[in-house]
């Protein structure tokens, strides 16, 4: 697989998890990574990311949506 195949299964996979972890829909999910700019802050942290344990990453993400509706 490619770079871009990895990124995108990266991306894919964070959105099952965040949904799966707050009772979400992955519709749901994605709206929610849509409207904070969470896609794009996954593929600009994709090389420190991917490296890393969901029981990181998912806090790393609840992090960046809170500061992105504090802004």
């Amino acid at each position: 697989m490619n770079e871009t195949g990895r990124l995108l299964e990266f991306i894919s996979f964070c959105i099952e998890m965040y949904a799966e972890r707050g009772s979400i829909s992955g519709r749901d999910a994605m709206e929610r990574f849509t409207r904070f700019g969470v896609v794009d802050y996954l593929e600009r942290n994709y090389e420190a990311l991917h490296t890393q344990g969901f029981g990181w990453i998912l806090p790393a993400i609840d992090d960046y949506i809170a500061a992105q509706e504090g802004a």
